[in-house]
């Protein structure tokens, strides 16, 4: 969350998850970044793979993410990258709160997004438009 814009930062949770992140935040902030909690295949990916893409530590091992991942530059090209991808229509963006939090300030803040009807959405408590 500290390194370069556009690079991973991969973490162990729970002594059994890895979870990816992708670093995004303003040239002002010393850390910021994104938690990639669920993937919406496009190619590569069988229907009945797709459930594997659904949730950040399912997410992880189906792709292999380990923290040997963490600091690669995923724009410019590592061993996964993020890539253009087809437009998603406005109205199918829901936003809501996190999940998996207990308290806190920001607990309630809708800063998770989701598609209506992906199969990468682990689950589908996000509904604030």
């Amino acid at each position: 969350m500290f390194g370069p814009v556009g690079h991973a930062y991969v973490y162990f949770t729970y002594g059994m998850h890895h979870c990816l992140n992708l670093v995004a935040r303003a040239p002002s902030m010393a850390a910021g970044a994104v938690l990639i909690r669920g993937l919406e295949p496009v190619a590569g990916f069988g229907a009945a793979q797709a459930r594997s893409l659904a949730g950040p530590g399912r997410l992880a091992r189906a792709l292999g993410v380990t923290t040997a991942d963490s600091g690669a530059d995923v724009v410019r090209g590592a061993r996964f990258a993020v890539r253009d991808a087809p437009a998603v229509p406005p109205h199918l963006v829901r936003r809501g709160p996190r999940i998996g939090l207990s308290g806190g300030a920001t607990a309630e803040a809708p800063w998770r997004f989701r598609v209506v009807g992906s199969a990468g959405v682990s689950r589908g408590r996000a509904s604030v438009r």
